[in-house]
């Protein structure tokens, strides 16, 4: 009787430590998500994104009380900077738009008027010279012609509508991740590719956000003997590692491994993130491997 107590009591712990778990990844992803919102609308997330690293790491270290109560902060924040960040992107859309619109009616009016301002800049140059009669009634200069006047005020046109047209959409139109095994030195070179069996290897993990926006990436880590596998492997982890990164930025993970028998190995980095758009984990198809030969301990004496 008393081992079905036990049992049934083990049963419900672990339901409740598994339904907190579930209950603090949602809420990472909310503030996570929030985070990606305040960004698309030019606010500065820095402070909120390390927040949530803090909340990330303390959350793998198994402080998920802790955890929690700054996951929560980072909601509160969030959710009282949104009408703000709403606003001022608000203001600056309509300026952008009211400068478009400007400069669109001055070109106009140019456009419109220009008979006249060519005439008056033509007067104000060449008013004193004569006229001399008898030649045929031919334009003297390209400049003051009318039909090539109006071609070029037209690629100007052309041209301020594609520069606007382009900071609206924004400067990131090609976004990628990226990821990347360095050497000891933390720099490309010096890999190691035969190791003694139970050898310390050291290692860096590199990584790089070029998404547009604060991303969640994922490193998984693999140790396998298999030449024919091909990335996403599925299999469990040897190691991962999580964090948010803000755009254009970097993050270097030292690893160290070890090899217990003899063999041809593969270490695999894989990169995966929780995507901006709809908060699933999604493989992001990028992935590097290292291959290293483990002989076996020479003798000694």
């Amino acid at each position: 009787m008393n081992r079905w107590l036990l049992a049934l009591a083990l049963a419900i712990t672990l339901t409740a430590w598994i339904t907190l778990a579930q209950a603090q990844q949602y809420g990472a992803l909310e503030a996570y998500q929030y985070i990606v919102k305040l960004s698309r609308l030019g606010a500065n997330v820095s402070s909120l994104v390390d927040e949530l690293n803090r909340a990330i790491y303390l959350e793998s270290q198994g402080y998920g009380a802790n955890a929690s109560l700054i996951i929560g902060n980072v909601i509160e924040k969030a959710t009282s900077e949104l009408p703000g960040a709403e606003e001022a992107h608000l203001l600056i859309m309509i300026g952008d738009y009211a400068s478009l619109a400007m400069a669109v009616m001055v070109i106009a009016i140019i456009y419109a008027k220009r008979r006249e301002l060519v005439g008056g800049l033509w007067l104000r140059v060449r008013g004193s010279n004569r006229v001399r009669g008898g030649g045929p009634g031919k334009s003297r200069t390209f400049l003051f012609n009318a039909e090539v006047l109006s071609v070029v005020l037209a690629l100007v046109i052309v041209l301020v509508t594609f520069v606007a047209a382009q900071s609206f959409v924004g400067a990131n139109t090609q976004p990628f991740t990226a990821i990347a095994i360095l050497g000891p030195s933390g720099k490309i070179g010096g890999y190691p590719s035969t190791v003694l069996v139970g050898q310390p290897i050291n290692l860096y993990i590199y990584a790089y956000n070029h998404m547009g926006v604060p991303t969640w990436l994922v490193v998984r880590l693999y140790v396998t003997n298999n030449t024919s596998l091909e990335p996403p492997l599925n299999a469990t982890p040897i190691a991962m590692y999580q964090r948010v990164l803000l755009n254009n930025e970097s993050w270097l993970i030292p690893i160290t491994i070890t090899l217990n028998s003899t063999g041809t190995y593969r270490l695999i980095g894989e990169l995966w993130m929780y995507s901006p758009s709809n908060l699933t984990l999604t493989y992001t198809g990028n992935y590097v491997q290292l291959w290293i030969n483990a002989t076996q301990v020479m003798p000694t004496g």
